[in-house]
């Protein structure tokens, strides 16, 4: 505690908005008084012209992941801060046209040329044998991206990767590493966290129990010249361990989310411990020193369950707020006159200790498994089909995304909400006292078609930065189909990514705009056996200032093919037997030539 008051007392003049609160009055005077004149009125004789606010505008759409052979192998965390180190991994990796999903992105504060991303990566699966974090670094803006793999992954030599304690996990079984979420200090230094984890096998007990292992891992990669900026996030220092699981006691470690404040410097990080029975908790863990060290975890979720996908945002004065999906009901079944809403929990003392947890709106999620029929996740084919012959990938996590506009001194809040017809639609609320009471709630962009899911705030300069997927438009829509599904159940490309602003703490909302530049499928069949979809669990938008940036999961590239004699759902990839192919196992090298599995992450700047 004393180091976070000293680092407090130390930076006061570090603003914890993105950018310092001392030019956010020019910057929003500057959107309202430009060149290029919209309406005018008459004083003293003198006619005053005064500009209409401008529309945002998205950007050309960049490809994050250069899996195709585009620009040679994936680099090591070594030659990113200037070695040699390579291998069979990463050589593979940069030919490999395979998954990824589960977008981060991140933009340097102090150079903001410099973005990192990362998602879950799968070219690691021929070789590795499972997925693992991909670690993306622009210096550019986003415009050209150097692609590499965070250290530890099975089959990775380096010192940096035999120091990682990941490495001792990956060979006690836990080959796989996913749960993006990155943020950075005011000092050069990305904080980049996700899990660690196995696949797990029913232990004979109970279906809810699995012989899981699940880590939370924070990796920091600093300068690896201090002086030049243009070196920000390019050093891999460490990773460590914040939480693991009991091996054989059905309890995981998962949905992850991470903030930095940038006057103290300190980490936050917060996560889901499921449970083999019991409620889910909130854990909430920090660190003071620059990512050395991390605090035992504290629950901060107790008297409330079904908790999941927790959500950080960092007040004026250094409070923390957490957001989560709860409800009030049981682990595994609601009791009645069970709720189900948005969890919240603040901190006043630099997340040492928190407010008692509550529900602060009740709302119905919009989850995938309304379009089944049965209850499931998600659909595809058999044995994974369902009786409404939709398909899709799963989208339940319904949980809210909180942002805090230290300028307009608002805490803003988004969730993806059920309407009465069945509907998708994001709504919002906001809180002008630190979450003790908040707004109503109201649709972020009414729509009278599609479905919206997946929302993700960022709050720089006084503006508030939302973006989501959108089946808007999308010409067999109805509220009960899944999006991207005709009555039939033949899929096709209906998604994209939106975007909207507020400039005034999150009261109103400009009108969205488009900022994919071509719609996507969200629902070929590239897993459990190229069977059923994933498209991840969300999405990022990034802000710095007037740098804005968002990024998502994309099907553009994907090579589908026909299933003329099977159900000819438009959901099949080329390779997979049931459309002619010959591939029979994402382990071997067939489906990196066919382009059905190339499922991308791209990214767009807008500017406001």
């Amino acid at each position: 505690m004393a180091t976070a008051k000293a680092a407090f007392i130390k930076l006061k003049h570090v603003s914890r908005d993105s950018t310092s609160t001392r030019i956010s009055k020019s910057m929003k005077a500057s959107r309202w008084f430009r060149i290029g004149l919209a309406s005018a009125f008459l004083i003293a004789g003198w006619t005053i012209a005064l500009a209409a606010p401008t529309a945002p505008t998205a950007g050309a759409n960049e490809r994050v992941t250069l899996d195709n052979g585009s620009s040679g192998a994936y680099v090591s965390a070594n030659q990113l801060a200037g070695g040699a180190y390579t291998d069979a991994v990463l050589q593979r990796c940069g030919t490999d046209r395979r998954q990824q999903n589960e977008p981060t992105l991140a933009i340097d504060p102090r150079n903001t040329s410099i973005w990192a991303s990362g998602a879950n990566e799968y070219c690691t699966v021929p070789t590795a044998r499972d997925a693992w974090a991909g670690f993306y670094r622009s210096t550019d803006s986003g415009r050209h991206w150097t692609d590499s793999l965070l250290p530890g992954y099975n089959g990775d030599t380096s010192t940096e990767g035999t120091s990682s304690p990941l490495h001792q996990l990956v060979a006690g079984g836990a080959l796989a590493a996913g749960d993006p979420v990155m943020g950075w200090d005011g000092h050069g230094n990305l904080f980049y966290m996700g899990n660690n984890f196995n696949r797990g096998i029913e232990n004979g007990v109970s279906a809810r129990f699995r012989d899981n292992t699940g880590t939370i891992w924070v990796a920091t990669y600093a300068p690896s010249n201090p002086s030049d900026t243009s070196t920000d996030g390019s050093k891999y220092v460490r990773t460590v361990i914040l939480a693991t699981n009991t091996f054989g006691e059905g309890s995981f470690n998962d949905k992850t989310n991470l903030a930095v404040d940038p006057v103290t410097g300190n980490v936050y990080a917060s996560w889901s411990d499921f449970h083999g029975s019991g409620c889910n908790e909130i854990l909430f863990s920090r660190s003071t020193d620059r990512g050395a060290s991390f605090s035992t975890p504290i629950k901060i979720s107790g008297g409330i369950c079904g908790n999941q996908g927790p959500s950080i945002a960092i007040g004026v004065s250094g409070q923390v707020y957490v957001g989560w999906e709860a409800n009030t009901g049981g682990a595994f079944s609601k009791a009645p006159g069970a709720v189900n809403g948005a969890g919240f929990a603040a901190s006043s003392d630099f997340g040492d200790t928190f407010s008692k947890a509550r529900i602060v709106v009740n709302y119905t999620p919009f989850v995938s498994g309304q379009f089944s029929g049965n209850g499931a996740r998600q659909c595809g084919d058999a044995p994974f089909n369902c009786p409404t012959r939709f398909t899709f990938p799963r989208f339940d996590l319904a949980a809210p995304y909180l942002a805090a506009d230290n300028v307009n001194g608002t805490l803003v809040m988004t969730f993806q909400a059920a309407q009465a017809s069945g509907q998708g639609q994001i709504e919002f609320m906001f809180s002008t006292d630190g979450g003790v009471t908040w707004s109503s709630t109201t649709l972020l962009a009414p729509s009278l078609t599609g479905h919206q899911f997946f929302p993700f705030l960022a709050a720089s300069g006084g503006r508030v930065n939302a973006i989501w997927y959108d089946s808007q438009g999308d010409p067999s829509y109805s509220p009960t189909q899944a999006p991207c599904n005709n009555f039939a159940g033949r899929t096709f490309a209906c998604l994209n990514v939106r975007y909207a602003e507020s400039t005034d703490g999150g009261r109103t909302w400009v009108s969205s705009i488009q900022v994919t530049d071509t719609p996507t499928n969200l629902n070929y069949e590239q897993f459990g056996g190229r069977l059923v979809p994933f498209f991840g669990d969300y999405i990022t938008v990034a802000a710095q200032g007037d740098i804005i940036c968002a990024a998502w999961t994309d099907q553009r590239n994907t090579v589908g093919a026909a299933d003329t004699s099977g159900d000819n759902d438009g959901a099949d990839v080329a390779g997979d037997p049931e459309t002619g192919g010959t591939c029979t196992s994402s382990l071997n090298t067939c489906f990196d030539l066919t382009g059905g599995l190339d499922q991308n992450i791209y990214a767009a700047t807008i500017t406001p």
